[in-house]
């Protein structure tokens, strides 16, 4: 199943995407229960799969090991193709230091995803390939592989269920991923907890060698907005155990829409100073 579902992080909200990947507004649907199959948890969770196109606006606080906060405001955009493939596109504009960042993800058949950036200082959009850069992307604590694992958490070939635990006091069901040696990956193992009341992953562990927490992402389900018939998490941190950081995302307008123009999902389109 090789499936995007639809929004993102600024490194942040490519990561709503994974998040929102929730339940049916009302429990329309109820959840299996705590002993379900593998195929049962991911039907559960896919059948909130977010509209052809729309748009999130979001604030992203990225603390540093003494506390100090930075604070971003962005948009991202996305659609789906004649073949069903997500474009996104993320623009920043706030502060004045980083307005006009832009970054295209364009969905694949095969392979990962192509990400293009545009940086203010610079006068052209360059591709990143997210495999060889394991920094902080813009400042948080998101890399370029967290945005390309986070988007689609339950949508791995090497996903296996682990069986049902408890997080917060809430009953989960735990599914593991093992990247293999080929992926390049800066993991050894991703942990997902998936909240059994709403089907919606309620924590992400990554681990890196020696089974070592590396970083650990947090959906607040105490705000839970309802959005048409999904349900999504207005809140959410990624904490990064090594650097002693963390970047919070909190969701302010979230709109679907039936479509969006395809000229605005172009490497062109990064170049433009403000979204149309």
């Amino acid at each position: 199943m090789r499936r995007s579902l639809a929004f993102g992080l600024v490194a942040a909200p490519l990561v709503v995407i994974g998040l929102t990947h929730g339940a049916i507004a009302g429990d329309t649907v109820p959840a299996p229960g705590p002993d379900a199959s593998l195929a049962e948890i991911e039907a559960c969770a896919a059948r909130n799969l977010p509209d052809a196109a729309g748009l999130v606006e979001f604030v992203v606080e990225a603390a540093d090991r003494s506390g100090e906060v930075t604070t971003s405001r962005a948009e991202i955009r996305w659609r789906r193709d004649d073949e069903a493939h997500a474009r996104i596109v993320l623009r920043v504009s706030e502060p004045a230091e980083t307005a006009g960042t832009a970054l295209l993800v364009i969905d694949r058949e095969s392979g990962e995803p192509e990400f293009h950036l545009r940086l203010p200082a610079l006068s052209r959009v360059k591709r990143v390939r997210s495999r060889r850069l394991r920094g902080p992307v813009l400042g948080t604590d998101f890399s370029y592989e967290d945005l390309d694992r986070l988007r689609e958490p339950m949508d791995r070939a090497d996903l296996r269920l682990l069986g049902p635990g408890e997080i917060e006091g809430r009953a989960v069901w735990r599914l593991e991923t093992r990247p293999s040696p080929e992926d390049g990956s800066e993991y050894a193992r991703v942990l997902t907890h998936v909240d059994q009341v709403h089907c919606l992953p309620l924590r992400i562990d990554l681990f890196a060698t020696e089974d070592r927490l590396r970083k650990r992402l947090r959906a607040s389900l105490d705000e839970l907005r309802d959005v048409g018939s999904a349900r999504l998490p207005a809140r959410f941190e990624m904490e990064d155990l090594e650097r002693g950081s963390r970047t919070r995302v909190r969701i302010e307008r979230f709109e679907t829409r039936p479509d969006l123009p395809a000229e605005q999902f172009t490497r062109q389109a990064l170049l433009d100073a403000v979204a149309r």
